[in-house]
């Protein structure tokens, strides 16, 4: 067994593995990692089953010293992070020795790294998942992102030096998106003004979902007589302020804002790598090229790992 110290949180680190499917029909949400692609990277790289749980780190990363030698693995987002002040790059694994501090700054490329441990974090399942509900306080941590000593147990399996065959942060302003349930209650030519407009993500974005600001997609939304409906993941609503809410895998299970629009599966990595400030564009997509799109993105975690 191998421990690790917090030293600094960073601005919100917490324990998340591939969520909590399949209760959302008693008000416990999905959650878990927002970034598949990198995180699952991540655990590919130390060995680790795909869903085993990894520290997500955003935007502003901890500060965390190894009590014990071990086997840790980093993808997704640049944000700076460093082993004894030596750079690390996303899409490796290190073996750190007792008394190492693995430290990050700020981010350069993207808004959520993932660090995986060697046979997975330890903590208490709770409804099946080690992740963190931020929202309802439960699962990970006492449902709390980490603090400033707190020890997190892994099981220290054996490892090698090895690197990803391919960039483990998806990044870009331009997210596919298929037309949403609730398109029909929108005034004609709405869809075209969401996939010509040009937005920003907001300050107040979080896991629960992305605000967007920019272009009017239309003079006002429709009026708030909808009758409230399971909402996706990756749903864009419209909700009464005009201002566009894209869903993240903390959303609430149901509500009543109108959904002009649904982000394909594929690009919710990309969806999670937005930093507040980024531009956004939406562009069109059939749901023939976003499956094949999916398969693509699929076939890349697959790729041998390189020593």
């Amino acid at each position: 067994m191998s421990r690790i110290s917090v030293i600094k949180p960073g601005l919100l680190t917490s324990v998340q593995d591939a969520g909590r499917p399949g209760y959302e029909h008693v008000g416990v949400m999905v959650g878990g990692w927002l970034d598949d692609f990198a995180a699952r990277w991540a655990n590919r790289l130390v060995g680790n089953a795909g869903e085993a749980a990894v520290l997500e780190v955003t935007i502003l990363g901890p500060t965390l010293e190894a009590l014990e030698p071990g086997w840790l693995a980093l993808a997704g987002a640049n944000l700076g992070a460093a082993i004894n002040g030596k750079p690390w790059a996303p899409g490796s694994s290190r073996r750190v020795q007792s008394g190492d501090r693995v430290s990050f700054g700020r981010a350069n490329d993207g808004a959520r790294a993932y660090l995986a441990f060697a046979g997975g974090l330890h903590v208490e399942p709770v409804w099946g998942s080690r992740s963190t509900d931020l929202v309802a306080g439960f699962g990970g941590i006492a449902g709390r992102a980490v603090q400033a000593g707190d020890v997190l147990s892994y099981a220290g399996d054996p490892g090698k030096a090895v690197r990803a065959p391919v960039e483990t942060c998806l990044v870009g302003p331009v997210l596919h998106v298929l037309p949403g349930v609730g398109l029909h209650r929108f005034p004609p030519g709405t869809w075209e003004r969401l996939i010509g407009g040009h937005f920003r993500v907001g300050h107040q974005s979080n896991r629960v979902g992305m605000r967007l600001t920019g272009d009017t997609i239309l003079e006002a939304p429709p009026a708030g007589d909808h009758v409230s409906e399971g909402m996706a993941i990756g749903s864009v609503e419209v909700p009464p302020s005009g201002e566009l809410l894209v869903l993240m895998k903390s959303r609430g299970s149901i509500g009543g804002y109108p959904t002009v629009a649904h982000v394909i599966i594929a690009d919710w990595p990309r969806l999670a790598q937005l930093t507040p400030g980024s531009a956004v564009q939406f562009a069109e997509i059939s749901s023939e090229d976003a499956r094949k799109r999916l398969r693509d993105q699929e076939d890349l975690l697959h790729r041998e790992v390189l020593r």
